[in-house]
């Protein structure tokens, strides 16, 4: 076979092998378009995704803060109740009642003895059933049936006795009640971006009940139904307080003892 038949005889064979990989290829239009279609169907998703998280997260943040409203909530509602329990007719509830601050003593922790003997006028020492734990420095109510006074603790009170700062005034029968009051203080604070928080101190320990607050206010109403600044005449609190981002508002009022 000659060098010119064997060129004629593949020559063919050469054309259709291309024709044939010619059709069954991909040219780089068509790979360009679906390079193109996968980029816009990817980024479509990774931005439904991002949407979606950023709305799970903002509902989530929503949830938090209400639930933490919540508990704020019923924390300052269950110790305003507590204010004046005991208190001598005629006696104000509260130490102080602004439209951003109140300041009253309550039983918190249910701490409460009784006396095992009579004091008698002038005695500085009471003889109870459980004294101890009773720290220096706390407010106390000595109750009878008729009325309570008020003392303080002059140290810490001991297993069977609880030390006074002043002599008692009048003889206390025994069985007579002694109550240990917290002094509490609910109050707004400022911070330098503008943000308000609600603190909460009890007996000059101050901790954060509510943070980011947008507003918080106080009113007093009287047992008519009218706003009072005489402390005295309060028989509800009104509480509203502002947070998030869409400030919604959440009003509360609560009785108090009187």
């Amino acid at each position: 076979m000659t060098l010119a038949t064997l060129f004629a005889s593949l020559l063919p064979r050469r054309m259709r092998s291309e024709k044939s990989l010619h059709c069954a290829g991909v040219s780089l239009i068509e790979l360009l378009i679906a390079l193109t279609i996968s980029s816009v169907a990817i980024s479509a998703a990774i931005r439904m995704f991002s949407e979606y998280g950023l709305r799970f997260t903002s509902q989530h943040s929503t949830m938090v803060s209400n639930q933490e409203l919540r508990i704020a909530l019923d924390v300052f509602s269950s110790e305003v109740r507590l204010a004046g329990a005991g208190l001598l007719a005629g006696e104000a509830p509260f130490l102080a009642g602004e439209r951003e601050e109140i300041e009253f003593f309550a039983n918190l922790s249910g701490a409460a003895t009784t006396l095992t003997q009579v004091a008698t006028m002038g005695q500085q020492e009471l003889p109870v059933e459980a004294g101890a734990g009773w720290s220096k420095g706390k407010h106390v109510l000595l109750c009878t049936v008729v009325h309570c006074v008020w003392n303080r603790l002059a140290a810490d009170g001991r297993k069977q006795a609880l030390p006074l700062a002043t002599p008692i005034g009048e003889q206390l029968p025994m069985r007579s009640a002694v109550f240990l009051l917290n002094r509490v203080r609910y109050y707004v604070k400022r911070q330098d971006d503008g943000a308000l928080r609600l603190m909460r101190e009890v007996d000059g320990g101050v901790s954060t009940l509510l943070a980011d607050v947008e507003s918080f206010q106080l009113e007093y109403v009287n047992k008519q139904g009218r706003m009072t600044t005489d402390l005295r005449e309060v028989g509800r609190i009104r509480v509203t307080v502002g947070m998030g981002q869409k400030r919604s508002r959440v009003v509360r009022e609560i009785a108090v003892r009187t």
